[in-house]
């Protein structure tokens, strides 16, 4: 007997139910900037609610959803009130909200999964709500990395050996899990990052070009992410230095913000760049694609990334990259083809490889045009929605089997599809990968 089982209106007729996802978000505060990790939260949610996935985000009052460009439908966002600032605050009301928000919604809404992020902030959410609230939810973890801190990483451990599977970023990020967290290895699943369409070659903004104090002659060398030590921006510094001392004319521009601010100023003052270097503070996301499009080359010496959205951004609009071989860069970046890889902190060979590029605009338009097509290949969000939802799709088809929850009860009544969607087919670009430079 069904009869206690209430039928959504998509549900009504239908010869698929459609997947239901709860996903915590509180940690995303009023003026987010778009780290990598968030631009994944925002553009994974909405083209997963495109494939006809029912997302429902929980955010607190005035922290922000930045919709991506082109999504013409997003999740159903759930808001609490609780206060952002200051965060002991918010963490304290946080724990208390949290078990009694999920426990309220499942009960209106019967959650087939509940979708975490691997950071320190999200597992604990979600162990407190499983905890907590009891809501017998399968649970699925985003991984990105390990973290510095080794009980972060414990905590994360705990919660990806509860969750029914894991995704990867990458392969270095699934060997982490494996080694470190101790994860085994048929129940992490590999999906890479997307990049939208919008990032594609376009013309050179003339006023952000003016804004960066561009002089003519110069070539743009761009980096891009927070001012971390693990994303070195330091080090791009010296190499500024190297290439002016060889006689580059150059300019490089740094985009983000973080803890390295202040010591970019002070190391920028000490080897007198200040004529050279442009510090950008953050890029709002619409003029992402304006700073790739401004760059000659794209610098990342960074030590740890579980994939490197930045990258394959810039790859998109078709600017060569100069990155250190690290973690999962060199599953983003084809060495030779598409940019160059560089051993970590070998100064010397960052500083060769990236004249080259400045030298030779040919290789810079061939490189350029091959990372671009490896992006269309490789790394869309179509293609990433379509694998994460053959992940949820084999979780739920387990517990259906298992013929536990109302929602499996149905799924049985009215046939849930167990069949997995294999990666999109990628449509072509309406931009081809036009060269676009400045006369110099």
């Amino acid at each position: 007997m069904l009869a206690q089982v209430d039928l959504t209106r998509q549900e009504i007729g239908a010869a698929n139910l459609p997947l239901r996802l709860c996903c915590p978000l509180t940690s995303i505060p009023p003026g987010y900037q778009m780290t990598g990790a968030a631009t994944y939260d925002r553009s994974i949610l909405e083209h997963l609610s495109l494939l006809g996935v029912d997302v429902h985000a929980i955010l607190p009052e005035g922290s922000q959803w930045i919709e991506s460009n082109g999504a013409a439908r997003c999740p159903t966002i759930h808001r609490i009130g609780i206060p952002i600032q200051p965060p002991s605050a918010f963490h304290a009301a946080r724990i208390i909200a949290l078990p009694r928000v999920v426990r309220g919604l499942h009960k209106r809404y019967t959650f087939d999964l509940l979708r975490v992020h691997s950071f320190f902030s999200s597992c604990l959410d979600a162990l407190w709500i499983t905890f907590a609230s009891k809501p017998s939810i399968p649970m699925v973890v985003h991984f990105h990395h390990l973290d510095d801190s080794p009980w972060r990483n414990a905590l994360v451990r705990r919660v990806m050996r509860q969750s029914e599977a894991v995704i990867a970023f990458s392969y270095a990020a699934k060997e982490q899990a494996v080694q470190h967290l101790g994860v085994h290895s048929s129940k992490i699943h590999v999906v890479y990052h997307g990049v939208e369409r919008t990032f594609r070659p376009a013309p050179v903004n003339l006023e952000l070009l003016r804004q960066v104090g561009w002089v003519p002659g110069e070539r743009i060398l761009l980096f891009l992410g927070s001012l971390e030590p693990r994303k070195n921006p330091l080090f791009l510094l010296d190499v500024a230095a190297e290439l002016l001392a060889l006689g580059q004319k150059v300019r490089l521009v740094l985009c983000g913000a973080g803890p390295l601010q202040e010591a970019l100023r002070r190391r920028i003052s000490a080897l007198g760049l200040e004529p050279h270097v442009f510090l950008a503070g953050p890029v709002p996301e619409p003029l992402k694609a304006d700073y790739y499009n401004l760059a000659d080359v794209f610098t990342f010496p960074s030590d740890l990334e579980g994939f490197g959205l930045v990258l394959a951004e810039a790859m998109s609009c078709g600017t060569p990259v100069v990155a250190f071989n690290t973690s999962a860069i060199s599953e983003v970046v084809e060495d030779g083809e598409t940019g160059f890889l560089i051993q970590p902190g070998d100064k010397r060979e960052f500083v060769r490889k990236t004249i080259l590029l400045l030298d030779n605009e040919a290789l810079r338009t061939r490189m350029g045009s091959r990372a671009r097509d490896r992006v269309d290949r490789l790394f869309r969000w179509e293609r990433a929605a379509q694998q994460t939802l053959a992940v949820y799709q084999q979780i739920v088809s387990l517990r259906c089997s298992r013929n536990t929850g109302p929602r499996a009860a149905l799924a049985g009544a009215v046939g849930m599809s167990a069949n997995l969607p294999a990666a999109s087919k990628e449509a072509p670009d309406v931009c081809p990968p036009t060269v676009r430079r400045r006369n110099t």
